[in-house]
């Protein structure tokens, strides 16, 4: 069962770095819940963050879209061209989700 899980991880991988979003998805952030989410699973949907401060407690993605349009992870950490916002996600010490902020980037 473990092996078919990691698989089915490493496939689901290959094809996001293979094939990057450039479609906004409403639906991206929908997963966030604070009290609820945890680190794993906010990696898991949104892939490796942009950055990570005090030993990964603060993790932040750049995000471009709006919420008509939704949104997609940006896939050059090299830029902010055309980011529109930092998603900033910060866990308490056992890794679930104690509080989320979409900051606008101007």
């Amino acid at each position: 069962m473990r092996s078919l899980i990691v698989g089915a991880l490493a496939s689901l991988l290959t094809i996001a770095c293979a094939a990057p979003e450039t479609q906004g998805d409403t639906a991206l952030l929908t997963f966030i819940a604070d009290g609820e989410t945890t680190r794993t699973e906010a990696v898991l949907h949104l892939g490796q963050p942009s950055a990570s401060f005090e030993n990964d407690r603060i993790l932040t993605w750049r995000l471009h879209g709006d919420d008509q349009a939704g949104y997609f992870i940006s896939d050059d950490p090299g830029t902010w061209n055309e980011v529109r916002y930092s998603l900033v996600l910060v866990f308490g010490s056992d890794g679930v989700l104690e509080t989320h902020s979409k900051v606008a980037v101007k």
